[in-house]
């Protein structure tokens, strides 16, 4: 299957026909203008075709539309994003923020909250930008990762969003992100 690619005026022309969702093959790139186009207007990306997710999640420019319930209520309301190889607290932290498979989220009081699978990670280019966009839009105030891209930090600051380079493990990642937070 030929990967895809979604720019801005593509979404505008949508928008003029009134439509509020979108369908995309899976693989498919979104621009930077255009993910921000889809999130200011609320429209519901929908992936797609054969290789398509099988269980009951929408995607809306990389978000689950269907949260766990794990992250139901307040902890939902995530503070901290930590770039991850894993899925575990005990995971070492991702050493580029833009590329790393996941992102674990940390409530208020460290405790791990939900992981977000990073739908941006194999992005050809402008994955900084589209995974700050996701993680604003998920209400985090601060990213940590072993590093961040020009881009990416660029666009954090662009969100308000702080960011810090760690190297150990995600719990250890969470416990300084609060105490430099605070």
């Amino acid at each position: 299957m030929k990967k895809r690619f979604v720019f801005a005026g593509e979404v505008k022309e949508a928008v003029a026909r009134g439509e509020t969702t979108m369908e995309v093959p899976p693989g498919t790139r979104f621009s930077p203008e255009a993910a921000d186009l889809i999130k200011e207007k609320g429209i519901a990306v929908l992936l797609t075709g054969p290789a398509a997710e099988t269980d009951t999640s929408e995607r809306d420019t990389g978000h689950t539309k269907h949260a766990p319930e794990s992250s139901k209520g307040d902890s939902k309301k995530s503070f901290i994003a930590v770039a991850s190889p894993g899925k575990t607290e005990e995971a070492p932290v991702g050493t580029i923020a833009a590329r790393s498979p996941y992102f674990l989220m940390f409530d208020k009081k460290g405790v791990l909250a939900d992981v977000l699978e990073n739908p941006y990670r194999d992005s050809s280019s402008g994955a900084g930008p589209l995974v700050a966009a996701l993680l604003a839009d998920k209400g985090i105030a601060m990213v940590v990762a072993g590093n961040f891209g020009r881009n990416m930090r660029s666009s954090l600051r662009e969100r308000n969003l702080d960011c810090l380079e760690f190297q150990g493990t995600a719990k250890q990642a969470a416990a300084a992100a609060r105490s430099s937070a605070f």
